[in-house]
């Protein structure tokens, strides 16, 4: 089973973004990281965004992740009614955007109108 999550890991990010939204949508949850002291993971933003918080479909994904950082951070899932409805709202209005199922090469930023739209379109 690594084996094929490894596989999923190198695939493009339009693909894992795909993967991501029919996993979200049927668990109905999205998977983060948080250190010791409850602080969220997050990356360096671009030029729109000050930071990006990368969201997993699950938790084996989230896990794979954190076992290559630097510092300590363990996976945990969020009911994707509050990640919309508050953990969104509270990023964007920071500055800030979700960086969706990322690898080491490339991921898909969206924001919470984005999100919803790929969740509406899913359940539709």
């Amino acid at each position: 089973m690594k084996f094929i999550k490894k596989l999923m890991l190198n695939r493009p990010a339009e693909k894992r973004l795909v993967y991501f939204y029919s996993m979200v949508a049927t668990d109905e949850q999205v998977w983060l990281l948080e250190n010791k002291h409850g602080d969220l993971l997050v990356s360096e933003g671009d030029e729109d965004y000050e930071f990006l918080l990368p969201v997993w479909p699950s938790r084996s994904f989230a896990e794979m992740e954190a076992a290559n950082l630097k510092k300590s951070y363990k996976a945990f899932n969020m009911p994707l009614s509050q990640f919309i409805d508050h953990l969104l709202v509270d990023l964007e209005e920071d500055g800030g955007a979700a960086a969706i199922f990322p690898n080491e090469k490339d991921t898909m930023i969206q924001t919470r109108k984005e999100i919803i739209e790929m969740i509406d379109q899913i359940n539709d």
